[in-house]
Formats: C-alpha cells, sequence, structure tokens
C-alpha cells in the first residue's frame, strides 16, 4: 500500500512528540505511541508493519496514493529574525486618516463574522485565495514588496486596530491584518505554531524572515506547525 499524508493535515515534532493538526477539524491532536512511532518510520523511509500503516490509515492520518515516492512532507517554515513591532523607529510618527480607521474596523469586524460562522478550513482558503488574487504570490513565506511598504501597511494597521472596540485574538487580527496587505498587493503568510507543555497553540502573520505582529521572543516560544 502506497501512502501520503492525508490533506488540511500537517505536524511537527516538539519536544520528541509529533503534534498534528487538522485544519479541516479544526483541532490539534497527538498519536499513540505505536503509531507515532510508526509515522516518524513512515517519514524516514523506514519499513513500517502492514498493521501499523493500516492503524495511520484508519486513524486518518495517511490516505492510498497511486505514487509510490509520495510521502508525509513538514512545512518547510523559515523561523523568523525580526519583528516589526520590534522596530518602532520604522512606523513613530506615522499618522492615519479616517478611511484607515474604517477600513481596519470593517475588515475585523467582518473577520469576526465569518470566524463565528464558517469553519476555519474555509476562512483559510478564502484568505490564501484573496491574497493570490490581490498579489499574485503562491510562495511559502516569500516576500514580494520591499520592507519599509511593509513596516508601513503594518504601522498602520496596528495604530488603526486600537480603535475597534474587538479584544485582540491571534487568529482574528492575522486574518485581518493579511487582508488588509492584500488589499495593497502586499504578499504574507499566515504561520501555526505550538507548545507541547502545556499545550498552546498561536498564530502570526510572517513575510520572509520578518514576523508582522508579534515579537521575536513569542513566536520562537512556538514549534510552527503550518503555514497558509
Amino acid at each position: 500500500m502506497h501512502c501520503r499524508l492525508r490533506e488540511n493535515l500537517s505536524y511537527c515534532d516538539v519536544d520528541g512528540h509529533l503534534i498534528f493538526l487538522d485544519v479541516a477539524q479544526d483541532r490539534y491532536f497527538k498519536l499513540t505511541a505505536a503509531l507515532e512511532n510508526a509515522m516518524r518510520r513512515f517519514q524516514a523511509h523506514e519499513d513500517v508493519a502492514p498493521t501499523l500503516v493500516e492503524g495511520l490509515v484508519a486513524a486518518r492520518i495517511l490516505v492510498e496514493a497511486p505514487n509510490p515516492k509520495a510521502r508525509a512532507a513538514r512545512a518547510n517554515i523559515r523561523r523568523p529574525t525580526c519583528s516589526a513591532i520590534e522596530q518602532p523607529a520604522a512606523i513613530a510618527g506615522q499618522r492615519i486618516g479616517m478611511a484607515i480607521v474604517l477600513e481596519v474596523m470593517a475588515i475585523v469586524w467582518s473577520t469576526r463574522r465569518h470566524l463565528k460562522t464558517r469553519a476555519l478550513k474555509t476562512n483559510l482558503d478564502e484568505a490564501s485565495a484573496y491574497r493570490d488574487r490581490k498579489t499574485g504570490a503562491h510562495e511559502v513565506a516569500t516576500p514580494t514588496a520591499p520592507e519599509d511598504n511593509l513596516l508601513q501597511a503594518t504601522g498602520q494597521f496596528a495604530r488603526a486596530r486600537r480603535y475597534v472596540p474587538i479584544e485582540p485574538i491571534c487568529l482574528l487580527d492575522s486574518l485581518s491584518l493579511l487582508r488588509f496587505l492584500s488589499r495593497r498587493g502586499l504578499s504574507a503568510n499566515i504561520v501555526f505554531g505550538v507548545t507541547p507543555e502545556p499545550f498552546a497553540a498561536h498564530c502570526w502573520v510572517q513575510a520572509g524572515d520578518m514576523v508582522l505582529n508579534e515579537t521575536l521572543f513569542d513566536t520562537h516560544a512556538y514549534t510552527p506547525i503550518r503555514v497558509v
């Protein structure tokens, strides 16, 4: 049986344990010790007992694939080396007009409504499709605009966001910032990360090696598991 990782599933290795994210089901989970060991052997192209492969298929980790070379691939997500919000000199004194405040307010309210009424996968698919349509970008975490433009737009969003009477939440704000940037032809990605003990999940917007709406310290506390 030739298999590959199921669509909409991604995983990462954190402190010796595999953590999975299923965006279709909006959940994180771990495997039993036996299945995790089988998954590691499968990823390393080592022999796996047929019963264990069947177990991974039954657990909806793997699916049958016609290509014998198909394997489970982990996303190649670049770790950020700088943070836009930790470069105050780049956005200090920036003025924003009422038009930008109203734009950000509309984006945040709309995103919040969609998160309440639509599945996570639907929101992520629509966000990435909108970005690709507006920027023509299909690369993973590759900036397509000058850094100054990203800094300026990120600063505008951050300043306008303060006037929106909705509590900041990482997914809400990352989706909102991504749309704000996309409207300006600026390409970026949302990166999801996890920590194991105690378990926690987080996400942020990143362009190349620059995180836009989080500090370096906080992003490095998480192991990336998926990029959108």
